[in-house]
């Protein structure tokens, strides 16, 4: 995977926080030297005068320039560590939040894979992030109306980077029905191809077979994004049984498949 590095522990100082804490921690690290480490206590009675129950978060800006065009990347990445005084977290623990451009059009999610006491990489694939072209900046936050009184939280936010294929690859490979009704002569896929730069594309062969004979086959070129491929048997029609879908990617051996299984039509 390629990485391009939003934000370190370093970067610490230059985040806005509000209710709340960030300080650069060498405690808790996963990459590098230090992590940025955002302390929050709960206060049901402080915090905005029309808000007291609010919300306390910290954000980033993202500067002008490539950093805010994220079109090219697969994914947005990043190591979080937990800690709170409560038994568990609860169910929507903290939220993420990012402007494209501004708050009238975010992006928001829960980041309800956090475990207390254990680090967790949080990657989200940016073909989820709409307007994902211009991204102008990042905010963490929680509800205080989701904690108690005197709660405490402490999130240790490490490596958050753009990840991207090295090289082109098939994922979210799956027939659009694993099971379909047998006597038929198409069978449609989906994909989702990774590894190949904007405005380029790549050869994709797919093949659908049967006891290591090929059914159906075909080729396509393909650019980066979500795909739809239809294999066609032809004359022949699909008899019932178990099939695999196996595709390869031109620059990539490695392939990938799906199972497939058809069945007898009732109405026959």
């Amino acid at each position: 995977m390629e990485k391009l590095v939003l934000f370190g522990g370093d970067s610490a100082k230059t985040w806005s926080p509000a209710e709340s804490m960030v300080t650069p921690s060498a405690e808790r690290v996963k990459v590098g030297k230090a992590s940025l480490h955002w302390h929050v206590t709960v206060d049901f009675y402080g915090g905005e005068k029309n808000y007291p129950i609010g919300w306390p978060r910290f954000s980033h800006a993202i500067p002008e320039g490539p950093q805010r065009d994220w079109s090219g990347w697969d994914y947005l990445s990043m190591w979080v560590y937990t800690e709170t005084s409560r038994e568990a977290l609860p169910r929507e623990p903290v939220g993420l939040g990012l402007y494209m451009p501004d708050r009238s059009s975010a992006y928001s999610r829960s980041l309800n894979e956090l475990k207390k006491g254990e680090w967790v990489e949080i990657r989200i694939p940016i073909a989820q992030i709409p307007r994902h072209h211009d991204v102008r900046s990042m905010q963490f936050h929680i509800a205080e109306s989701r904690y108690r009184h005197g709660d405490t939280l402490d999130l240790y936010v490490d490596d958050i980077a753009l990840l991207r294929y090295a090289r082109p690859t098939l994922l979210e490979f799956a027939a659009e029905n694993a099971v379909m009704f047998a006597g038929g002569r198409n069978v449609p896929v989906s994909f989702r191809l990774a590894g190949v730069k904007p405005g380029r594309s790549a050869e994709v062969a797919c093949e659908l077979k049967r006891d290591g004979r090929i059914a159906a086959r075909t080729t396509m070129r393909a650019e980066r994004g979500e795909q739809r491929v239809t294999l066609d048997a032809g004359r022949g029609k699909l008899a019932p049984g178990y099939y695999e879908i196996v595709a390869t990617v031109a620059g990539n051996p490695q392939p990938a498949t799906a199972r497939l299984r058809l069945v007898e039509s009732p109405w026959r």
